[in-house]
């Protein structure tokens, strides 16, 4: 199958976007509109961090790092060490020194950085939710 030809779908699947910027909440939304896949919201970690413990469906997690209250990265570091079997997959506008390394210690899958390509995003979320890696 070509790469433009990926049925993007994952039906069963479950979300968590972890975003404070509206304007990247719309753009994820949009992009994940046809995939099926349940898309829950929260616009901080400690959100974040409450809706894992009271969905334990959630199959991944579009974490950023950059967020009030409690930043996406000790976030991480907490659900990770909860639930270690939730992809997270970082996403941040900014890329400071030893950031990736920072996110890594922090147990997440994947490091991606904004602007986040359409296709660039959709590929990450298939290559952990997609057909061929069903639990």
């Amino acid at each position: 199958m070509e790469a433009n030809e990926t049925n993007y779908s994952w039906p069963g699947k479950t979300i968590l976007v972890v975003e404070d910027n509206e304007t990247s909440n719309i753009y994820f939304e949009a992009a994940l509109r046809k995939t099926q896949s349940r898309l829950l919201w929260a616009k901080n970690g400690l959100d974040a961090i409450d809706l894992v413990k009271n969905n334990p469906n959630i199959d991944l997690v579009l974490m950023d790092i950059n967020m009030p209250k409690l930043d996406g990265i000790e976030a991480t570091r907490i659900i990770k060490s909860q639930y270690p079997q939730i992809i997270v997959v970082v996403q941040t506008a900014f890329i400071l020194s030893g950031e990736e390394r920072m996110c890594q210690d922090a147990g997440c899958d994947e490091f991606i950085t904004k602007p986040i390509r359409l296709k660039y995003l959709l590929d990450t979320i298939n290559n952990y939710l997609g057909p061929s890696t069903d639990k």
